[in-house]
């Protein structure tokens, strides 16, 4: 059998690189694409992110500008945008992947200010921040603009760590943990939400968000959890590095915490997710409208999300009340 996780991530990495060249072409067409670099950043996330794409999977991408310094205004204009997500669906057609996906309703530019100024508030949903803010930290890869990419990170994570001076000894990152856990839930309810969708599809979307988007989430909860195992306190230097790896990478840092077979557990499951779903939409929601192999997938999705559990237990299980791992659990809780 093919190692699915292995050759997935092979492909990703491969298509990734292709795109990021076509589009750096098709932006070389009407503007230099050098200089636009220094002003704005294309990402991607979902499984180019995660890099467990195969070659079924569309191209989710945010577009995300810097601003000027006195202003506050973005950097990318009106018409360098409208030219920029024309290029982003040119190079989607020039390396042969499916429709970006809700028909390019989300392909819009949004300004670094977006994403720390409505960080919290009831306007970070509607305005799509909340989802591009957390999906840059836990799933991205950079496509165009490097360096503005970076630097939007660290501004991201330095909001997230404002309380660390105070704290430097035992900081835990409360902050970037309810929002990812807010995130979660957001998630869920939006899955129990779409009462529109087909019984197949709805399945097909339930089996992924107990899969993918939760190795997503969690990866970063437990690689966070790790850290505080080690250091008592996590640095904004560690969180930069956890946030470049990819989810697998976060959980299989767990293993030197007496965790492997945890991990192993986790890796072999998700393993089987992704040979479940090497194969287009369509064929995914016909396998989903027989119920024996829909009932087969979610026993599946439950001991995933149990494995993912138990991993974090054992983690804590053999601290004290009052340390810093118990304490991070609890927070997770309560």
């Amino acid at each position: 059998m093919v190692d699915q996780i292995s050759s997935r991530r092979d492909f990703s990495v491969q298509l990734r690189e292709k795109a990021s060249k076509a589009l750096e072409s098709r932006v070389d067409d009407w503007t230099d694409a050098k200089t636009l670099k220094e002003k704005v950043c294309v990402y991607t996330t979902g499984s180019f992110g995660r890099e467990d794409a195969c070659e079924h999977s569309d191209l989710d991408v945010f577009v995300t500008s810097r601003v000027a310094s006195f202003s506050g205004e973005r950097l990318l204009t009106g018409l360098e945008e409208i030219e920029l997500c024309a290029s982003i669906i040119g190079m989607n057609r020039d390396i042969d992947l499916p429709d970006i996906d809700a028909d390019g309703g989300f392909l819009k530019a949004h300004s670094a200010s977006e994403y720390l100024i409505g960080l919290g508030k009831p306007s970070d949903d509607a305005n799509n921040t909340f989802t591009g803010r957390l999906l840059l930290l836990l799933e991205s890869k950079c496509l165009f603009g490097k360096g503005v990419y970076e630097n939007i990170i660290e501004e991201c994570i330095e909001r997230y760590w404002i309380d660390y001076a105070d704290h430097s000894s035992t900081f835990i990152p409360a902050f970037l943990m309810n929002d990812i856990l807010r995130f979660w839930r957001t998630l869920c309810i939006n899955y129990e939400a779409g009462t529109h969708h087909s019984p197949a599809k709805r399945r097909a979307k339930n089996f992924k968000l107990k899969f993918s988007r939760l190795l997503t989430c969690y990866s970063v909860i437990i690689g966070l959890q790790v850290r505080l195992c080690e250091e008592g306190s996590v640095s904004k230097e560690q969180a930069k590095k956890l946030v470049s790896m990819r989810p697998l990478e976060r959980i299989d840092i767990a293993k030197a915490h007496g965790a492997s077979s945890n991990v192993n557990a986790i890796r072999e499951m998700y393993e089987f997710f992704l040979v479940e779903t090497n194969c287009s939409k369509s064929a995914l929601y016909d396998k989903m409208s027989d119920e024996e192999y829909y009932g087969k997938t979610l026993e599946s999705a439950r001991q995933f999300g149990d494995e993912i559990f138990q991993l974090i237990r054992t983690l804590s299980k053999h601290d004290v009340q009052g340390s810093p791992s118990w304490r991070f659990l609890r927070y997770i809780t309560v």
